[in-house]
């Protein structure tokens, strides 16, 4: 069975689904319809974007069916004002409400982070979910027992990221890394998985975008992450495979305290190569 399929009746031989093929494995047939170079056909990476960009819904991909594909709405182009209050209004959370996150909600959270790009179509990204105040609890206490360790085996580090202050905040009841969120993500992939890192961050921050429409917050939990990378009681404690490995730690729970304004950066730093300022 061909990998692709064409309904000559709705194809208008426009080229376009041929040219955005990121692998350029389609080419016209002698009417000027998409076919597919048979020796490459092993190369798809099942992106979709040549079934997705047919205005006539005439090709079909068996790596990415029609009938998985959302429409999007005609003319649809997001309000610029709109899409930059969304995205400035994002807020790293740091002080969470004693509220438990339903399940079916942490589920919705992270169906939208799966539609993240990924380098080549690999995804490939699987995620652990910690919600249980135990369990929670001893995750804490091994970043203590890192931090612990790390004072005496990485002091450079253990300087950088100020242990001693974090663990003397341990010892007074407080949780300066993992801030007492009521739910903790952790992204794993494959070892072997070349794009891992990238697509983990764009996966995590799909999916920190969104939590505010869900009413979370959300914040990267980077120490914990960095625990996970070199304490192997981390991974070990969350079961987490041998041949995968944690990519990125993200806390959420339901705010405790709500925004009021959009904080400034620094000022916008940008050149072009041939000296023109673009004007």
């Amino acid at each position: 069975m061909s990998l692709i399929r064409v309904d000559v009746d709705k194809c208008s031989r426009d080229g376009i689904c041929i040219e955005v093929c990121p692998l350029g494995i389609l080419c016209a047939d002698g009417e000027g319809r998409p076919q597919l170079l048979s020796p490459l056909a092993k190369y798809c990476i099942g992106c979709g974007h040549c079934s997705a960009v047919c205005p006539n819904g005439a090709l079909e991909n068996l790596k990415n069916p029609l009938r998985d594909q959302s429409v999007i709405p005609e003319n649809y182009v997001p309000e610029p004002a709109q899409s930059e209050l969304f995205l400035r209004s994002r807020r790293s959370i740091r002080n969470y409400k004693n509220e438990p996150v339903a399940r079916e909600k942490v589920v919705q959270l992270l169906n939208i982070a799966r539609f993240a790009p990924s380098g080549h179509n690999s995804q490939g990204i699987s995620y652990l979910i910690v919600d249980e105040a135990k369990d929670l609890a001893r995750l804490r206490e091994i970043i203590v027992e890192w931090m612990r360790e790390a004072r005496q085996s990485s002091p450079e580090l253990s300087a950088y990221l100020n242990f001693p202050a974090l663990i003397a905040a341990y010892g007074k009841g407080k949780d300066p890394v993992l801030r007492h969120a009521p739910l903790l993500i952790a992204a794993h992939a494959p070892a072997g998985l070349i794009t891992a890192q990238p697509s983990t961050v764009l996966c995590l921050e799909y999916a920190e975008l969104f939590a505010p429409s869900l009413g979370l917050g959300t914040c990267w939990a980077g120490i914990a992450h960095r625990c996970a990378q070199t304490f192997p009681a981390f991974s070990e404690f969350l079961k987490i495979p041998a041949d995968r490995k944690i990519t990125g730690i993200l806390m959420a729970g339901y705010p405790r305290y709500g925004y009021h304004r959009l904080p400034a950066r620094n000022p916008l730093e940008v050149t072009w190569l041939n000296g023109s300022n673009g004007g």
